[in-house]
């Protein structure tokens, strides 16, 4: 009989100075959850993680855009020891040279089976699997990333790489390493388009996740490992394993796997919170050089912000609108000089956003490194785009207005909510689906808008690559994208390098009028 464990994580996201709540939790506290854990181990473990581990917290954006090196994370990805890599999508943001001054650096070995180099079809960088021998046992691992990325993400920041089905790449490494091997483990950076008890679809299916249907349609895979939605699963689904510790470090997968003589498997799972450890205190030493100067950085004042706060509730802010919001579409028409301006309320650190205004402010209300596109579309493909923004909202029992639910669970998805400037849109929250638009109203004119007429909206490079399934938005209608990220044109908005008409903002930022007047549920906030 042998025994062996795998530990795992996925979607850290960067967030070593603190987590993604604000909380001191943080990373050092992860990886001394991962060295406590290995070393309670009476038996060999293997330590992977699953990608999206170079972006999204502040200090991953200061690490790109200050100190232009991302070779941070490496060094700490070493340190914590992890035997195997997955690329995840997050890991395309930052381009080509950044990705590979990480990857050159890790001493994890690489798995990816369904990136390849458009000109020879071999895997881009790293190997598509690996068969690991532990104590005479084979053990295979196959590592996959949503193929979804070029839905998302700049031309430039693949170039050269083609992007192979998921599913069917990882079928096709099943049914060559399942003979070979007495444990078969997929690795993937993807999560999961439909329900693990009865397979009734969660989201559209587009083919950026792919986890049910390799678990309905490919035999003989052990444990399934995934990520992507940020979601917390530790269950048996079928004959597999299958885990997903959450984002930003919050848990620890901790999967022990038994090969009887008879080469049956027995598995057995548990998510370990990272609340529960203190940091490493070794590492933070390692790191403290990098660590000391980011977080001087972050708490470095670099302007003023004059907004009035009209909520600090991230629910009311979204429904009904706020200045912090009519600050970002007033940017990015500044930047585009188009017509309308639709942005994404991402979390509630936008209360924060007024008076001295700090790094570290500025990049927990806006985390995430958008250029904004400029995209032309009709007045008709507005009305749509707004119908599926409206998707968003319904009303319960009481006629409250609340979320739509399948926003909430399985995954949050409020990133897929719009709101708008230059535009007032009034609507009836009472009708179906896709029946919502009462009117338009072009705030230029006065007028409504016309249905063949064309119009020009800035958007976040993220939404006019179509992210979110917007269909009516696509990369190859891109007129203009800006060489500034948002977050940059923040830091400009508040020095004063552009000059805002703050009154304006504090005054003009409601868009949205509902018919009849729906009261707001109260939410807590999120």
């Amino acid at each position: 009989m042998t025994t062996f464990s795998i530990l795992m994580t996925s979607d850290t996201h960067g967030y070593w100075l603190n987590s993604a709540e604000g909380t001191p939790d943080n990373l050092l506290k992860t990886a001394q959850g991962l060295k406590e854990l290995k070393a309670q181990k009476e038996h060999p473990t293997l330590m992977i993680d699953l990608g999206d581990f170079i972006q999204g917290s502040s200090f991953a954006t200061y690490m790109y855009k200050i100190r232009q090196s991302g070779t941070f994370f490496a060094q700490a990805m070493n340190a914590i020891g992890y035997d195997y890599q997955i690329i995840g999508n997050h890991e395309f943001n930052y381009g080509a040279d950044y990705r590979q001054n990480v990857f050159a650096d890790l001493n994890a070995a690489i798995l990816n089976s369904n990136m390849v180099t458009a000109s020879n079809q071999q895997a881009f960088i790293g190997q598509p699997y690996a068969i690991h021998e532990i104590d005479g046992l084979k053990v295979g691992i196959i590592g996959a990333t949503t193929h979804y990325i070029p839905n998302w993400e700049l031309p430039a920041h693949y170039d050269g790489i083609e992007f192979k089905d998921a599913f069917t790449t990882v079928k096709h490494y099943v049914n060559i390493l399942r003979p070979q091997v007495d444990v078969l483990v997929v690795a993937y950076h993807g999560g999961f388009e439909a329900d693990l008890t009865d397979f009734s679809p969660l989201e559209k299916l587009t083919g950026e996740n792919q986890g049910a249907k390799m678990l309905q349609e490919i035999d003989g895979i052990d444990v399934l490992l995934t990520g992507h939605q940020h979601r917390q699963i530790n269950q048996k689904v079928g004959s597999t394993w299958v885990v997903q510790p959450g984002f930003g470090g919050e848990l620890i997968a901790d999967i022990t796997i038994t090969v009887d003589e008879q080469k049956n498997v027995h598995i057995n799972g548990q998510l370990h919170p990272t609340t529960n450890y203190t940091e490493d205190l070794v590492l933070k030493q390692t790191l403290k050089a990098d660590l000391e100067a980011g977080n001087t950085w972050l708490r470095t004042v670099i302007g003023h912000a004059p907004l009035t706060p009209t909520t600090n509730d991230v629910f009311e802010a979204r429904v009904l609108g706020h200045p912090y919001i009519e600050m970002l579409n007033q940017i990015q028409l500044y930047e585009t000089s188009a017509q309308l301006s639709a942005v994404t309320l991402v979390n509630d650190f936008f209360a924060a956003f007024t008076g001295d205004i700090t790094n570290e402010i500025l990049l927990l209300s806006y985390p995430y490194y958008n250029r904004i596109a400029k995209v032309n579309i009709t007045g008709s493909e507005l009305t749509e785009v707004i119908e599926y923004d409206l998707e968003y909202l319904m009303l319960n029992d009481r006629d409250e207005i609340i979320v739509n639910p399948t926003y909430i669970d399985p995954k949050p998805r409020h990133y897929n909510f719009d709101s708008y400037s230059g535009i007032q849109v009034t609507v009836d929250l009472g009708q179906p689906f896709g029946q919502r638009v009462i009117s338009i109203i072009d705030e230029s004119t006065g007028e409504p808008i016309i249905a063949d007429a064309t119009y020009s909206i800035a958007l976040s490079q993220y939404r006019a690559a179509g992210g979110g399934d917007y269909e009516q938005f696509h990369v190859d209608k891109i007129e203009y994208l800006s060489e500034n990220d948002v977050a940059g044109l923040l830091v400009d908005a508040v020095s004063g390098k552009i000059q805002l008409d703050w009154e304006a903002i504090n005054r003009n930022y409601r868009h949205w009028n509902y018919q009849p007047p729906y009261p707001l549920f109260k939410y807590p906030l999120d």
